[in-house]
């Protein structure tokens, strides 16, 4: 029965622990996603529509969680300026 009340004691402790410290890096993990999508090139987003890059940065200042679709789609995807961007089309080129 002691075994049992120590997990529940430290079960509790680690979720306040938890409550403590999440309303603390959640803001800083959203600027900081933010910030990423304002310094990423707009040909390293996924998907082929223009403004890319406005549509991730607007969606993570208005909806906050959408910063944590942007973490796993876009910034764990590859290095900020390691991609190549497409070459436009000369307007010469016939």
């Amino acid at each position: 029965m002691l075994h049992f009340m120590g997990l529940f004691v430290f079960g509790f402790a680690g979720l306040a622990a938890l409550a403590a410290v999440l309303p603390i890096t959640y803001p800083v993990f959203v600027v900081w996603m933010i910030v990423d999508g304002v310094l990423r090139a707009d040909a390293e987003y996924p998907g082929t529509q223009v403004n890319r890059k406005v549509l991730w940065v607007v969606l993570m200042v208005l909806v906050h969680p959408v910063a944590i679709a942007y973490f796993f789609m876009v910034f764990n995807r590859a290095k900020r300026g390691s991609l190549v961007a497409p070459c436009p089309a000369h307007p010469f080129a016939a």
